[in-house]
């Protein structure tokens, strides 16, 4: 008789920085796990992307209704008691996925603590594991290389032929102050030094697109924008989600960070893709970035 899979349940919310960092935590449960089906617990936001992991079996949407909408919550407790989970592992760890707990009492829940973790979330995570029996030489890094379209029709579309390097010039509009202000005169340096220039505006700085030279692509999709990563030379961002699609796919590169963000914690840093720090960003001049550029180019 053939036996029935276990379904596993992770609960991995976002941010999306944090949820394709955690690709490696996937892959490593995946393989510890390798008969049973994994099943993501996310917002729907991330739903289709997360559908194109090859780690991942079903997504769950959980776009956190308050928990007086006592109706979504019960229906979403119902569709996971359904699947009769044998583990959860929660990778969130935040006061919903506690309530959670308390209302899901069959499955084995692997828990981290990543939030009093003194180095990362993302160690956390790794710690998580190795408490739970998974030798540390067995936990496996981010590879991202799945989530990258075929951008070649896009390329063709702007007469983009041979290398480029990407400026990611923007970041979430919450968090304006983490804009690096000086792409304009990048850009220009390195049209001069005859590099092709690519920049990635979101929504939220399409009021660059006249302001900086080379080609643009706006309003990508995610698929796309790593897409484009992937296929570059080099790439120079904020603090931004981007960035971190350029460090998991370990394309070589430079993350801007200022003061907001501690560049530890954030775990951008994934050789050959580097952080330069400021306290600053309007004191971090094109000349540094251009010598630190050429270092690793």
């Amino acid at each position: 008789m053939k036996l029935r899979k276990k379904n596993i349940l992770i609960i991995k919310h976002g941010a999306f920085g944090d949820l394709i960092q955690s690709d490696g935590i996937f892959r490593t449960i995946k393989y510890s796990y390798s008969n049973a089906n994994l099943i993501l617990l996310t917002s729907s936001s991330y739903k289709d992307l997360m559908l194109l992991s090859p780690y991942v079996d079903k997504v769950i949407v959980d776009d956190r209704f308050k928990f007086w909408n006592l109706r979504k919550i019960f229906q979403l407790i119902n569709e996971i008691k359904i699947l009769r989970f044998s583990h959860v592992f929660d990778l969130q760890n935040s006061q919903r996925t506690f309530l959670y707990k308390i209302l899901l009492t069959s499955p084995i829940w692997v828990t981290t603590k990543r939030k009093d973790h003194p180095i990362s979330g993302l160690q956390g995570l790794v710690d998580m594991l190795i408490d739970n029996g998974i030798q540390f030489n067995k936990i496996l890094e981010p590879n991202i290389a799945w989530m990258a379209n075929d951008i070649s029709v896009l390329l063709k579309k702007k007469n983009i032929i041979g290398g480029y390097i990407v400026l990611i010039p923007g970041s979430s509009k919450k968090h304006k102050e983490k804009r690096w202000p000086y792409y304009k005169e990048l850009a220009e340096k390195l049209l001069k030094e005859d590099f092709n220039v690519v920049s990635i505006l979101g929504p939220d700085e399409l009021d660059l697109e006249n302001n900086i030279p080379g080609d643009k692509f706006s309003n990508l999709d995610l698929m796309d924008v790593a897409g484009i990563i992937k296929k570059s030379i080099f790439v120079i961002g904020n603090d931004s989600g981007p960035s971190h699609i350029a460090s998991c796919l370990r394309k070589p590169g430079i993350a801007l960070f200022g003061p907001t963000t501690s560049a530890t914690k954030s775990e951008l840093s994934r050789k050959p893709f580097q952080i330069l720090e400021s306290e600053n960003l309007k004191d971090l001049k094109v000349s540094k970035v251009w010598r630190s550029i050429k270092k690793i180019i």
